[in-house]
């Protein structure tokens, strides 16, 4: 789908999301764009050529950056935000509350940079990139750390996760759904034919010494794959899933 071709009802459905048309190019948290690209590149390092998608591609950055790569990437966002950093006829409009614009197993890797948060229905959004993706293909998944403890502190101190304040307190919590947290991503994944390959943060934010002083004792009735910095430190999450061969 060309970019000046949207589905109808697509540019209402985009703007009454709140979506800009002048989205600055790099709306991500800081570090969260060079994370992905260095985990892209261990994963897909046999994989030269693959072909991949981004999405929601916002203005393009992300998408240029994987593409210099050698990687085959198609853009795809709901709205044709200017200016476009990477090749305009590679990206097509699309509202992926309604499926991913792909063949089953037509894709090498997907990347999500905070998408998921946006969807109305994440698990269904799962499901669709499993389907899309070719056995053993990847899913590179990112979205705002619930589970840390600086999002945790929010909770008890104003009665929701940080980045998922009531509507118009913060330009960065625009259109932020649903909080997505380690354990609906673990466990959401095990029906949908997608294996837990690791999981990062965009940094290790907001370490202290007092931080790693009452870190055991908050961790203690967690399962042990979430007792770690990860995801107790940082802004972002960022998930590596693979499709079952």
């Amino acid at each position: 789908m060309s970019e000046s071709k949207l589905a109808p009802g697509e540019g209402e459905r985009a703007r009454a999301l709140g979506v800009k048309a002048d989205w600055k190019p790099h709306a991500a948290a800081p570090n969260t764009h060079q994370r992905v690209l260095e985990l892209v590149r261990t994963y897909l390092k046999d994989k030269p050529g693959a072909r991949l998608c981004d999405l929601p591609c916002g203005a393009g950055a992300l998408s240029a950056q994987l593409a210099a790569g050698g990687l085959d990437v198609i853009a795809v966002d709901i709205a044709a935000v200017e200016p476009f950093k990477f090749e305009r006829e590679r990206r097509r409009l699309h509202d992926c509350n309604r499926g991913l614009p792909f063949a089953d197993a037509e894709l090498d890797a997907v990347v999500s940079v905070e998408g998921i948060e946006h969807l109305e229905n994440p698990t269904g959004f799962l499901r669709e990139c499993a389907r899309v993706l070719r056995p053993g293909g990847l899913l590179f998944l990112t979205t705002p750390n619930v589970d840390s403890l600086r999002s945790r502190k929010y909770v008890i101190g104003r009665g929701y996760h940080r980045f998922f304040g009531p509507e118009g307190e913060n330009a960065r919590d625009a259109g932020h759904v649903h909080p997505i947290d380690m354990m609906f991503v673990r466990y959401a994944i095990k029906a949908l034919g997608l294996t837990w390959v690791a999981a990062a943060v965009n940094r290790i934010s907001g370490k202290t010494w007092y931080s790693e002083l009452v870190r055991p004792l908050l961790q203690r009735k967690l399962p042990v794959w979430m007792r770690g910095e990860v995801p107790f430190y940082g802004d972002v999450l960022i998930y590596v899933l693979r499709r079952d061969v």
